[in-house]
């Protein structure tokens, strides 16, 4: 069976990758967080503690594998941490992704990599140009979208000066379960879910700029276009993996209230508006669909799912 490597296979995204790859792949990940929780009952997976900032033992990772593809998901991923922790998300994204693309590039150049990027990368978009298109100008507004332009910029370069196999990705905003609390979706879900447990006599959710609004898809179906991607993308070109479609944050609180029988009130706190944001941003996913993908789950499916997750985790913990 062959090799793949999902870097930060612990996360997120890399939990539910893993999952999906499992039954057709020897699926190698690596982490450095010693919390595993996100891979619980997975069997089979091949792990490794490696920081992907030291060059030398990352090195020998990918001359002892030589995986098929590399799935590159490693970094700091929160917008909002990047703000007050701007030297080490720059550090940590753009180094990482340096040190693999030179490990692949001189101990295994048949490797296909997914970089994968952000739709953040488009920033400061006017309303003239949504939906946004993988041809957009790129005008990042925090320093977490910025380490993710330089990786994408990163991968256009090594595939023209060495030849490296990568592909670019630009997700846009996924959801689903396991994502960390700290992002919009999974902070709403979890309050709710304390609420109705009686975890918290306070019956509010507090949020930010509800008139905000953003692409949003089913971290199940962002990872089938990960693996679609690593099959039939084109080395250098870049792929904008979002739903089309721009939802507000109020309507997306207020859909997951209505999943309650709980009276939950929505209050906005000041204190939770990022220093920059764009009010709407909207992707094209033509280029993928192109390559025989769309997305399958529905959103209200996505958001029962999530609030589902955490109802199960807060009755665990309480």
């Amino acid at each position: 069976m062959r090799k793949v490597l999902i870097t930060g296979i612990a996360g997120f995204a890399g939990s539910h990758l893993a999952e999906r790859l499992l039954s057709n792949w020897e699926v190698w990940g690596l982490h450095i967080d010693a919390n595993l929780s996100n891979l619980a009952g997975m069997k089979g997976l091949h792990l490794l503690e490696c920081d992907m900032t030291d060059y030398g033992k990352l090195r020998s990772v990918v001359e002892k594998l030589k995986p098929h593809s590399v799935y590159h998901l490693a970094g700091q991923s929160m917008p909002s941490f990047s703000f007050s922790h701007p030297g080490e998300t720059l550090k940590t994204n753009i180094f990482s992704t340096l040190n693999l693309f030179e490990a692949v590039s001189e101990c295994s150049p048949d490797t296909v990599v997914l970089n994968i990027g952000s739709g953040d990368e488009y920033g400061d978009v006017k309303d003239s140009e949504l939906p946004v298109n993988e041809k957009a100008e790129l005008r990042p507004l925090n320093p977490y979208a910025v380490s993710k332009v330089t990786q994408d910029l990163l991968a256009f370069q090594y595939c023209k000066s060495k030849g490296l196999k990568s592909v670019r990705a630009r997700p846009f905003n996924h959801i689903g379960p396991r994502q960390a609390e700290s992002f919009v979706t999974a902070e709403f879900a979890k309050r709710i879910a304390e609420i109705e447990c009686g975890a918290t006599a306070e019956k509010t959710l507090m949020v930010g700029n509800l008139e905000v609004a953003k692409d949003f898809l089913d971290v199940r179906d962002v990872v089938a276009a990960y693996e679609l991607l690593v099959e039939k993308g084109v080395s250098g070109e870049v792929y904008n993996i979002c739903s089309g479609r721009a939802y507000l944050i109020k309507d997306i609180a207020e859909k997951l209230i209505s999943l309650s029988t709980e009276k939950i009130e929505i209050v906005r706190d000041p204190a939770r508006k990022r220093p920059t944001d764009t009010l709407a941003i909207y992707g094209d996913n033509a280029r993928i669909r192109s390559l025989g993908w769309e997305p399958r789950h529905a959103f209200d499916e996505t958001l029962k799912t999530l609030l589902d997750y955490w109802r199960e985790r807060v009755g665990r913990s309480s």
